[in-house]
C-alpha cells in the first residue's frame, strides 16, 4: 500500500503551483521596481542673486578762462567784437567739460551753431581743439577749418559725435573771422549761438 504523502510537503508544493501566490510574486515585483522610482523625489537647488543694478548720468557743461563757473548756459561774450572791419578776426577759448554726477559716463558731443542778422553769412568759423588765441586757432586739432555761417538753425560745426571722457576736458578754440571778400554791408551785425548737445 503507498504511503500517504506528507501533508506539509505536498502543500508547499501546491502553494508554489497556485495562481494566487504566482500572482503575489508578481505584484511584489511591481512594488519593488515602484520602490526604486521614489528615488526621484530627491532634489537639490541653488540660486544666484545679481547685485544692484543702476543706471548712469551724463552732464555737458561749459565754461572760460575767465567764467570759471561750469554751466549750461554760458555767456561766451569774448567772442563778440565791435567795430570788426573786413580782415579782421576774434577767438576765444571754451572748455567743454564731462561732469557727470553719480556714475559717470563716458560721452559723445555734436557742436551746431545758430545764428542770425545781416553780418552772419559774411562771416568764417575756425574751431580747434587746444588752439590758441594768438595764433587764431590755425595751430590745434582742426575741428572745421574757415565754416562760411548760414542762417541755417543748428548748422552744423565740424563732424559729431565728438568723444569726451569721463571728467575730461576739451579746450575749443573758437574763431569768427570776417573776409575782404565779398565786401560786407557796413553797420550789420550778427549773433551766434554755438549749441553742444551730449550723448552717451
Amino acid at each position: 500500500m503507498p504511503s500517504r504523502p506528507d501533508r506539509p510537503a505536498h502543500r508547499i508544493r501546491h502553494l508554489l503551483t497556485s495562481t494566487r501566490f504566482r500572482a503575489l510574486l508578481a505584484l511584489g515585483m511591481v512594488l519593488g521596481v515602484g520602490g526604486v522610482t521614489t528615488l526621484a523625489a530627491w532634489t537639490s537647488s541653488a540660486m544666484a542673486t545679481s547685485g544692484n543694478i543702476t543706471t548712469g548720468s551724463i552732464n555737458l557743461q561749459l565754461n572760460t578762462t575767465i567764467q570759471p563757473t561750469l554751466t549750461t548756459t554760458l555767456n561766451f561774450s569774448q567772442l563778440g567784437k565791435t567795430g570788426m572791419i573786413p580782415g579782421d578776426s576774434n577767438s576765444a577759448i571754451v572748455k567743454v567739460n564731462n561732469v557727470g554726477a553719480g556714475v559717470n559716463l563716458p560721452l559723445k558731443y555734436t557742436i551746431t551753431s545758430t545764428s542770425g542778422g545781416a553780418l552772419t553769412t559774411y562771416l568764417r568759423m575756425t574751431v580747434s581743439l587746444n588752439g590758441t588765441v594768438a595764433n587764431k586757432c590755425t595751430d590745434g586739432s582742426n575741428v572745421v577749418l574757415s565754416l562760411p555761417l548760414t542762417l541755417t538753425t543748428n548748422q552744423a560745426v565740424g563732424a559729431p559725435d565728438r568723444s569726451l571722457a569721463i571728467g575730461a576736458t576739451d579746450n575749443l578754440c573758437v574763431s569768427v573771422t570776417l573776409p575782404t571778400s565779398p565786401t560786407p554791408p557796413t553797420s550789420s551785425s550778427s549773433s551766434i549761438v554755438l549749441n553742444f548737445s551730449a550723448k552717451v
